[in-house]
């Protein structure tokens, strides 16, 4: 397995940064992450964030933003706001309803962040889509997704999540060795069908062949971490996962 920095999604733990970020930031580089995904800022300022992960080692991987960020009328303002704290990359978590009710919304979508990456591949910066599992479910025949695919850009990475391919009934190896030109920063979650708050390691994921298959390409920036249901506390899951993966690593 390629050397490849293991970060964690921000919203894994929100509840921590929401009470005490720089507490949280320092505890996160303490177990051994080395970056952060953003997903909003809490109501810190850009220059806060800069400093707080100054202060604790931490490297910004990127962020998490919504559908209307991306957005012209929007686009300036979260360039100025990401670059001000050092994110290279943001990418979009998700689409309005109303954007994904048909085929013809999800190629609206698609011309959206086509223009967009361009605009940010100008500030040095590159824009890229999470996937969740709806994608994968048939909108007039057809698996948006593979729409998406074909329609967005090489400017626009693709973010892969493989817990929710899983959860989308897609062979996440297979998808992400297809795809794996297109990969830049991948989310890793767990997947166990009968259990949502199992963590990476207790899952039903082949993680040895799953980074074997992101890495195949030679694209991969990052891998983040990311978990969204508890059987302990949240900042005890995300140890739990990096721990797994340190030992995949080490093999």
């Amino acid at each position: 397995m390629k050397k490849i920095p293991i970060g964690v999604q921000l919203y894994s733990v929100r509840g921590d940064v929401a009470g005490d970020a720089a507490g949280t930031l320092s505890a996160i580089k303490a177990m051994g992450y080395e970056g952060v995904e953003f997903a909003g800022l809490h109501q810190h300022a850009p220059s806060v964030w800069k400093a707080m992960l100054g202060d604790s080692g931490l490297c910004a991987v990127g962020a998490h933003i919504g559908f209307d960020r991306v957005l012209p009328e929007n686009l300036r303002e979260t360039i100025d706001t990401y670059k001000a704290i050092g994110c290279a990359s943001v990418a979009v978590a998700g689409l309005p309803h109303d954007w994904t009710d048909t085929l013809d919304g999800y190629r609206r979508v698609c011309s959206v962040m086509n223009l967009a990456a361009v605009t940010l591949a100008k500030e040095g910066m590159a824009l890229g889509y999470h996937n969740h599992d709806f994608e994968f479910k048939f909108v007039e025949n057809r698996i948006p997704y593979d729409l998406m695919t074909k329609c967005l850009t090489a400017d626009v990475f693709l973010q892969l999540d493989i817990g929710n391919l899983y959860r989308g009934g897609i062979d996440g190896v297979a998808f992400a060795r297809t795809h794996a030109k297109r990969l830049n920063t991948v989310h890793l979650k767990a997947y166990k069908a009968d259990c949502e708050t199992a963590v990476i390691g207790e899952d039903d994921i082949s993680w040895t062949a799953a980074l074997a298959a992101c890495e195949s390409a030679g694209a991969v920036r990052w891998y983040v971490v990311e978990h969204e249901a508890y059987a302990n506390p949240p900042m005890v899951c995300i140890k739990q996962c990096l721990d797994t993966l340190t030992r995949i690593a080490s093999r």
